[in-house]
């Protein structure tokens, strides 16, 4: 099967549709009726992507209060960002406001983009220190509709309230075609640091593609499978493992990635894991030492996978980063090492088509 891709054209109207809108918006003006402010965390509004909330609330972080002093720092420093956290719920309001703290002190945006249906919606984003309220959407019709809010993926943030029409009906969010996640692990390229917005790092795409939840631990550059980090990987209910390190992985030997793959699987033993190698980067056509990197990394990967499948593990699956994002793609770089938002949507879709039936027809 071919891999899907979206039109060049669509992808911008794609780009377009959630960065038009992305200013702080003055909230819905009295023609178009009152707000109804859910406060959030709410029984109404179902959380996704963060396994460990319960521990946190109110924070958003992606790892648990407890394991700060055992992780090392620069994966904390990263984990305080909800990548991969979602807001859900089903409603029939024409409009949709959020009230947010973006806590560190950033230039940079931290957006928050709305879906409906599967669609994307609108989005908006504000710097920090500051707390604001932004409009995601407004205007729409009154139709029951599936919504899903994704929030930033390298910002810390908080949420005290999502916004609806007053008169607008409230219920659960549709559910998943699993019941447990897609727990991905990994690299800056995994948590989307060349993605403006969370909604379009390749595992939110291929999540949607395929209708999975998932949890993204991609920790930028810190991807490099220290065991008390592997531990907390292990923790939540899964339906699946995508690890990515890519070149986050360092100089380091291959038994450090085969003992994260024995650690899984003493907890998981039939669960599917898919090791991605490390896709390309622009830097491997000017920097020899780094290509040779680049090269290593992605032959111990298969390597100590392989070894894996030779040993008789049928659940273990390798695909090559350089099938799924090559020298092809190159004008699909945020920088010299992260796909930009076309880029991700790219690497999502074809992503998706290759592990379609690996988690949804499988067992």
């Amino acid at each position: 099967m071919r891999p899907r891709a979206l039109p060049s054209l669509l992808l911008a109207c794609f780009v377009v549709a959630l960065t038009a809108v992305a200013q702080p918006a003055a909230r819905p003006s009295a023609a178009e009726g009152a707000v109804n402010w859910i406060a959030f965390p709410s029984p109404q509004l179902e959380l996704r992507g963060l396994p460990w909330f319960a521990e946190n609330a109110p924070e958003l972080w992606r790892l648990p209060r407890s394991a700060q002093a055992r992780v090392p720092a620069r994966v904390w420093t990263r984990a305080v960002a909800p990548g991969g956290g979602r807001i859900r719920f089903s409603s029939t309001t024409s409009a949709l406001s959020i009230r947010v703290e973006v806590v560190q002190a950033q230039k940079k945006r931290a957006y928050f983009d709305a879906y409906v249906d599967g669609e994307p919606a609108g989005s908006a984003g504000a710097t920090g220190p500051s707390a604001v309220e932004l409009v995601l959407f407004s205007g729409r019709d009154r139709r029951p509709k599936q919504i899903t809010i994704y929030l930033p993926h390298t910002s810390e943030v908080r949420v005290s309230a999502v916004g609806v029409d007053a008169q607008a009906t409230v219920g659960p969010a549709a559910a998943f075609a699993r019941p447990a996640p897609l727990v991905c692990y990994g690299s800056s390229v995994l948590q989307g640091t060349g993605s403006d917005h969370p909604a379009t790092t390749y595992p939110a795409v291929l999540a949607r593609r395929l209708n999975l939840d998932f949890v993204n631990l991609g920790f930028g550059g810190a991807g490099k499978a220290e065991p008390e980090v592997v531990a907390l990987v292990n923790q939540p209910a899964v339906s699946g493992f995508l690890f990515d390190l890519g070149k986050s992985y360092g100089a380091q030997s291959k038994e450090v990635f085969a003992r994260m793959l024995a650690d899984i699987r003493a907890v998981h033993p039939t669960v599917p894991i898919i090791c991605v190698t490390p896709i390309y980067a622009t830097r491997e056509a000017k920097e020899p030492a780094y290509e040779r990197l680049s090269g290593d990394l992605r032959a111990l990967m298969r390597d100590a996978a392989r070894e894996r499948q030779t040993a008789g593990d049928r659940h273990l699956h390798v695909i090559e980063g350089l099938e799924l994002f090559g020298p092809a793609d190159q004008a699909l770089f945020k920088d010299p090492l992260h796909p930009n938002d076309e880029g991700n949507v790219r690497l999502g879709d074809r992503l998706a088509e290759r592990i379609r039936k690996i988690l949804l027809e499988q067992g």
